[in-house]
């Protein structure tokens, strides 16, 4: 018996029949046809499959463009390598701009379930040979093994093992437990286990685990940001109440813009605070909205006092009426009732009510949810759809709106709204759906993401509410309010100095495309966007400080700089929330990835780039080694992203430097 192994890489690889000495002699090549219920990869074929997918990658190849090859690819796939094969599906098919992720894992399920050996894994060396992939050269990287069956043996068990084993020792052995230092010379390393396929993985907490709030001078915040996080030491608990305070002064700091761009922009921005229901963080972030109640409740109180004044003067006019008889038109004009003002924006609004609302206010606001549940509601009745104005708002684009029932047109110039929610990480797909990440909506909010503390705390340490606490600062914040609001027309800019707008264009310059390399064009509009809000933090913080030196009062001045600390502070911040918002992007929105709370396993490339990197290293250092390893540049910056976003084994430390993370027990 002839025990010789069909290779389909070599098969693939030779030269078309043309040459053959009888032209009109039809070759036939026999494949060996798996049985469909065997989903176990020939040894290295996995690794095989994974090599020529990379160079199609690098390539920018689509070779899943039309529905004929979409379905040849995921039946040549399904029987090369079984289940195995599902994220190299899923990368070929996301080159078409038709690619939808719940339609592509569909037909791959349909593809596992009803395979029948007739289109093989040749075909799909096939298609690559014609995209330009070079498989000679690669065959010789990765001969055949003997093809060793064992229906006793599930996928997922002994026959993957080995592959994974393989690969960690065999094709990596080489870089295996060794690091490579700045000369790019093999050093000895720290090794790391790696989650494996095959293996059952941990399911984590979704949780990123950065704070900003030690590396910030304390003594260099604004007064007003001291004493919120005066009694707190936790460096978490820190940044949220740092994050939730500022997002609620921007709200407070009226008649207050910068230039950017070209255009007049405002202090408002949108936040999302992640994180697991029971931790304990939505009632800590809906105390601190207590800065703003002083500012709340006494346009409540000018409501009312206007309210019964109304209801005096339309008594007297309707009297008047009632007097004249005939000539009641004589009366006078009816008064107008005023307007509810609100500072506080209800997340449960329709479109008009939230519109209305906004309008009331001078077109400033600020949604503040603790219950994510309420704007995914509202977000997706009919009455609801109201995502337009959150995106023209986060811009300051004129909002109008027009209610044929009322006879009643609206416009809002330059809208200033801003958004703080909190929510669990499932709660993120149905507020941000795909359509929304498409539109922008996505990309306009910041994510920060707490892991939260499991242990006990004593219900009776605060020996009286935070809430009033927050809201003995807010009346201070409320005096500051009023200084700006009473400015009318007489608008504050804020302004950076020269030397900081040159350090704001060199940390955000390279700062784009390292993150679009990490995780796709899609994600250059979040880092376009975070620098904006990065700008506004600077004007927030300007204008507090300004109050508290006493400057707002001078109704003269027309513009403040601002300093050194608050630039640095603004920055130490937002680069923190640079790394959270990518987390929550690669995690749960990005388009082509499967939403999952579980570390998931590396593939075999990502394995051997991984363990050539060292423990610390920077982004030439990291191009040197994807080099040294043979891994297109392109194809290692998606690597590497996934490394630090879905794996969770390497830290962006600060633009261009990267840490591995010590993590012995995933």
């Amino acid at each position: 018996m002839n025990n010789k192994v069909f290779d389909p890489l070599a098969w693939a690889s030779q030269e078309n029949n043309a040459n053959s000495e009888t032209k009109n002699e039809t070759k036939i090549v026999s494949a060996p046809v798996v049985n469909p219920s065997a989903s176990v990869p020939p040894d290295g074929e996995l690794a095989k499959a994974q090599a020529v997918c990379d160079e199609l990658i690098g390539r920018g190849a689509n070779i899943a463009e039309s529905y004929d090859d979409y379905l040849q690819l995921g039946f040549a796939l399904a029987h090369g390598l079984g289940a195995s094969g599902h994220d190299i599906y899923h990368t070929l098919c996301a080159q078409s701009t038709k690619y939808r992720q719940a339609d592509c894992e569909k037909k791959w399920q349909e593809c596992l379930s009803k395979h029948d050996g007739r289109t093989t894994i040749a075909t799909f060396y096939n298609m690559a040979k014609q995209a330009g992939v070079d498989l000679s050269a690669l065959s010789r990287s990765y001969p055949s093994a003997e093809f060793t069956s064992n229906p006793q043996k599930p996928h997922g068990c002994e026959a993957n093992e080995n592959l994974q084993q393989k690969e960690l020792t065999g094709s990596s052995q080489n870089i295996n437990n060794q690091n490579l230092n700045k000369n790019n010379t093999p050093t000895a390393g720290t090794q790391t286990k790696i989650p494996q396929s095959g293996e059952e993985t941990e399911v984590l907490r979704f949780s990123f685990s950065r704070t900003f709030s030690q590396d910030l001078d304390r003594s260099k915040l604004p007064v007003t940001l001291q004493r919120i996080v005066s009694e707190n030491d936790s460096a978490e608990e820190q940044d949220k109440q740092l994050l939730t305070s500022i997002d609620c002064l921007a709200i407070a700091e009226p008649n207050v813009y910068g230039i950017y761009g070209g255009k007049r922009v405002y202090t408002p921005f949108y936040l999302f605070i992640l994180g697991q229901a029971g931790i304990g963080h939505k009632g800590a972030i809906d105390d601190i909205r207590q800065i703003l109640m002083p500012i709340d409740e006494d346009l409540r109180k000018q409501y009312y006092a206007l309210m019964a004044e109304y209801k005096e003067e339309h008594a007297a006019w309707e009297a008047r009426k009632q007097q004249r008889g005939k000539n009641a038109e004589t009366a006078g004009q009816e008064p107008e009732e005023p307007v509810y003002r609100r500072i506080f924006i209800s997340a449960d609004s329709s479109a008009a009510a939230f519109k209305q609302d906004l309008y009331n206010f001078g077109g400033r606001g600020l949604v503040f949810s603790t219950e994510a549940d309420t704007l995914s509601q509202a977000l997706t009745q009919e009455w609801g759809q109201f995502s337009d104005a959150f995106r023209k708002a986060f811009h300051h684009e004129s909002i109008d709106s027009t209610r044929a029932k009322d006879k009643q047109h609206i416009v809002i110039d330059e809208p200033q709204l801003g958004m703080l929610i909190t929510c669990t990480p499932k709660q993120i797909p149905e507020l941000l759906s795909p359509k929304q990440n498409e539109n922008g909506t996505s990309s306009r909010n910041l994510f920060y993401c707490t892991k939260g503390n499991l242990e006990w705390r004593s219900p009776f340490k605060e020996k009286k509410p935070t809430a009033d606490r927050y809201f003995e600062i807010g009346q201070s914040i409320k005096v500051m309010y009023d200084q700006l609001a009473s400015r009318g027309s007489s608008r504050i800019q804020i302004v950076l100095t020269e030397e900081q707008e040159h350090a704001f264009d060199e940390h955000f310059r390279p700062l784009l495309p390292e993150q679009i390399g990490l995780y796709g064009e899609e994600f250059a509009a979040f880092i376009v966007r975070i620098a904006l809000v990065a700008f506004r933090i600077m004007m927030i913080l300007t204008t507090l400080r300004n109050f508290e030196y006493g400057h707002l009062a001078d109704t003269q001045q027309q513009a403040f700089a601002c300093t050194d600390d608050d630039f640095q502070t603004a920055m130490t911040i937002i680069d923190c929330l640079v790394a959270h918002t990518a987390f929550v992007y690669n995690s749960l929105l990005r388009p082509s990835d499967d939403a999952s709370l579980t570390i998931q396993p590396m593939k075999p490339r990502e394995q051997q780039l991984y363990l050539a990197l060292g423990d610390e290293f920077t982004t030439k250092e990291f191009e040197l080694t994807a080099k040294s390893v043979g891994i297109p540049l392109k194809t290692a910056q998606r690597y590497l992203g996934n490394i630090i976003s879905r794996h969770q084994l390497i830290e962006r430390t600060s633009q261009g430097h990267y840490v591995k993370r010590k993590r012995h027990n995933v």
